[in-house]
């Protein structure tokens, strides 16, 4: 290659370099550019020509260039770090070299080649935010996070891991992971950080040890720290899940326990008592509880109705004075809480002196939504505190179970009343009444005993709702039920027909004697005027008696004889009684009464 070839390879190097290159004279003013260098400070080469280096640099670094010239011009080198001003003004960051320009080995000048370094400090500034940010985010993540060698020994740890351990990190620093982690949990941590070795990240339950030895519930997640394509450990970040694990536990045991009175509650086959026997048992059980009471509101009384706990100091039927019971706050409060009677609050109550009991807790029963009664639970000794929310839900929701079966047996016993019973007067109902007429036909038959069967018609009746009015009328009935109800002994049975017909039922009888004595006392029972609204009315009875097995041996027959003896009474004068056969009646009647035991209604 001839001189000439080497001057214009060098030029094209010269003008093919990305990079600025001037070349200055040994004085310092600038003898050529390349393209990259006009393009950097955004002016021709025929404008910058002629210019000194000092131009080109702001004061302040002039004298540090100066320098670096010096060296140059000594067939050294130099490098620095300065700034240059573009035609627009703007100030562009750069990174000179300064080297000596030779011709025939002898130094005529020096070179600068300058390299635009924005982008590269740009670059510089962006690392340096985002090592502070993950700086911060390692130090003040509230979650506490380590940094783990392959070998799984603690590097380093944040603020948060600090605080929940109660370690200084130098005292973590050094560490296996595994050291500060439950026994049962390392395991895990092993498999775990083996995956990371792998590149995976890994997220599992363990439980780690502060400094006291206490467990604390976290959620681990192991993600790789990958430096070059090559792992060198991880980071391992321990989110404490110890109130949502508890929470979680607790909502478990709540279900379990709800699940418990469903249970109770859909007990197939089990009748409402025993539902409710079973609610109360589980309850003292789920509360720790020694004594489980359904009671009811009686006017000023207190009744027990249901009770569970071994040797209960009340037992069921149980009537206490509700002026005396804590029960009593429970008329106008839903729920009453008293861990120890003892507490100065408690002091004045009448219930304190003799109460079996140290705590005490109760829900109002709402029955058809009127206050029923109380859910009770009590123990012999004080209790720590009030029962927490979530047995406050359970024992709630117990109280409107046990309410509800209340009101079903309440229903049904209504329903019962309204098959079996009178709506009017609520005595027994035709129904009822030859349901019974058959019980005693059937235990007469067995044990030879005589009985009586009775039809009443009140005298002159449909005058009383023809001059006051049927709701009168029905006054007047109502009255006379009850004073045949007072009148009759309990294992007697006094029934409405319908209309104003009444029919009675002696289970035993001592022959016609016994029927004609209940027949005289029916009769004086109501010579007594009924007032109604300050109006006097005089009622009186017709009464029809059959005697079994004299006047029949099967309950149509009697029933069918003891209406004709009504008739004949009727057409007698009315107020009075008639047997279907007086004479043999009257026999019966001349006979003297035996005076041997008559044995007791069977059960």
């Amino acid at each position: 290659m001839n001189s000439e070839e080497q001057r214009l390879t060098a030029r094209s190097l010269f003008e093919g370099l990305p990079d600025a290159v001037i070349l200055y004279d040994r004085a310092g003013s600038l003898l050529d550019a390349n393209d990259a260098a006009c393009e950097l400070v955004r002016r021709r080469r025929e404008e910058i020509v002629g210019e000194s280096f000092r131009h080109h640099v702001p004061a302040a670094d002039v004298a540090r260039l100066e320098r670096a010239v010096a060296a140059a011009l000594e067939d050294g080198n130099d490098h620095l770090e300065t700034t240059l001003r573009r035609s627009d003004g703007a100030i562009i960051p750069v990174e000179c070299a300064i080297f000596a320009a030779k011709c025939d080995r002898e130094i005529v000048g020096f070179f600068a080649h300058v390299r635009d370094t924005a982008a590269l400090h740009s670059a510089e500034e962006a690392l340096g935010v985002n090592q502070e940010r993950f700086r911060s985010l390692f130090e003040y993540h509230p979650d506490g996070i380590m940094e783990l060698k392959g070998s799984g020994a603690i590097s380093r740890v944040n603020v948060s891991l600090e605080s929940e351990l109660g370690f200084y990190g130098e005292q973590l620093v050094g560490k296996a992971w595994t050291e500060i982690m439950a026994p049962e949990s390392r395991a895990d941590a092993d498999d775990a950080l083996r995956a990371v070795g792998r590149g995976e990240a890994v997220q599992f339950d363990a439980l780690l040890l502060d400094r006291l030895g206490n467990r604390i519930d976290v959620q681990m997640k192991l993600v790789p720290l990958v430096v070059g394509k090559q792992t060198l450990g991880a980071y391992a970040i321990a989110r404490d899940v110890t109130a949502q694990r508890a929470a979680e536990r607790a909502i478990e045991r709540q279900s379990e326990r709800i699940r418990s009175l469903y249970l109770v509650a859909a007990g197939h086959g089990e009748s409402l008592d025993r539902q409710i026997e079973d609610a109360l048992a589980l309850g003292t059980r789920m509360f720790g509880f020694d004594f489980g009471y359904v009671a009811r509101f009686d006017g000023d009384l207190l009744r027990i109705e249901s009770a569970c706990g071994k040797e209960s100091p009340i037992v069921v039927g149980s009537v206490l004075e509700l002026a005396t019971s804590l029960s009593r706050h429970l008329r106008n409060r839903t729920v009453l809480d008293v861990p120890d009677l003892e507490a100065p609050e408690w002091q004045g109550d009448p219930l304190r002196a003799d109460a079996p009991w140290r705590s005490y807790f109760a829900v109002q029963l709402l029955v058809n939504r009127e206050p029923y009664g109380a859910l009770v639970f009590t123990k012999v000794a004080p209790r720590g505190g009030p029962l927490d929310v979530h047995d406050l839900d359970l024992v709630s929701l117990l109280g409107l179970f046990v309410a509800a079966a209340l009101e079903r047996r309440l229903h049904a016993q209504r329903i019962e009343q309204l098959a079996f019973n009178d709506a009017l007067t609520g005595l027994p109902n035709r129904v009822l009444f030859d349901d019974r007429l058959h019980q005693v036909l059937s235990t007469a038959r067995r044990y030879q005993r005589d009985f009586s069967v009775m039809y009443l018609d009140i005298d002159h009746f449909k005058q009383i709702n023809d001059q006051y009015g049927h709701a009168v009328g029905d006054r007047v009935l109502a009255a006379v039920a009850q004073r045949l109800r007072e009148t009759l002994r309990e294992s007697d049975t006094v029934a409405r027909f319908g209309g104003d017909e009444f029919t009675v039922l002696q289970p035993i009888v001592d022959g016609a004697a016994d029927a004609a004595d209940l027949a005289r006392k029916i009769g004086a029972a109501l010579q007594a005027p009924i007032l109604i609204d300050g109006v006097s009315h005089d009622v009186r009875v017709s009464t029809g008696i059959a005697l079994y097995p004299a006047d029949g041996t099967d309950a149509q027959v009697l029933m069918r004889e003891a209406d004709r003896a009504l008739y004949q009474a009727k057409h007698a004068g009315r107020n009075r009684w008639r047997f279907a056969n007086e004479e043999v009646a009257r026999a019966t009647l001349r006979q003297p009464r035996k005076t041997t035991e008559r044995p007791s209604r069977p059960e």
